[in-house]
Order: structure tokens, then C-alpha cells, then sequence
């Protein structure tokens, strides 16, 4: 149970490390969307990539985390 845990709050830091570090690279690009797209024979990864994958990470890990502390309470009560 620990480790399920822990590997969900490793996952919710990673989601919330993926997000900010998205939004520090865009920062850099002055928040440009050129070259979100690529174009022909060239793919580019754009932080607004990374940014999506962090806030992606973060809603779900979020729900394990509920379910799982629900379960434990549940199991206590018994």
C-alpha cells in the first residue's frame, strides 16, 4: 500500500515538474506557437508538449491518490 502510494506522489511530482518546466521553456520562446507544428521532414518539440504531458500526469494521479486513501479509510473502519 506504501508503495502504491509512493509511486503515485512520484507520478504527481513528476506531472507538476513536467508542467512548470513546460511553461519555463515557453517563457523563453516569449509564449511563441511558431513552430508548434512541424513542418515537412523536421520535427521540433515545442515546451508546450512537455507542458500538456505534466498537466495530463496530474488529474489521474490525483484520482489514485482519492481512491486510494478511500480504501485505506475503509479498511481501518473494518
Amino acid at each position: 500500500m506504501h508503495l502504491r502510494l509512493l509511486t503515485r506522489f512520484i507520478l504527481l511530482t513528476l506531472g507538476f515538474a513536467l508542467t512548470t518546466a513546460g511553461i519555463l521553456g515557453w517563457q523563453t520562446m516569449d509564449f511563441d506557437l511558431h513552430e508548434m507544428w512541424p513542418h515537412g521532414e523536421r520535427l521540433l518539440s515545442h515546451p508546450v508538449y512537455i507542458m500538456v504531458l505534466g498537466m495530463a500526469l496530474i488529474p489521474p494521479t490525483l484520482w489514485e491518490i482519492f481512491i486510494l486513501e478511500v480504501k485505506r479509510t475503509e479498511d481501518a473502519e473494518d
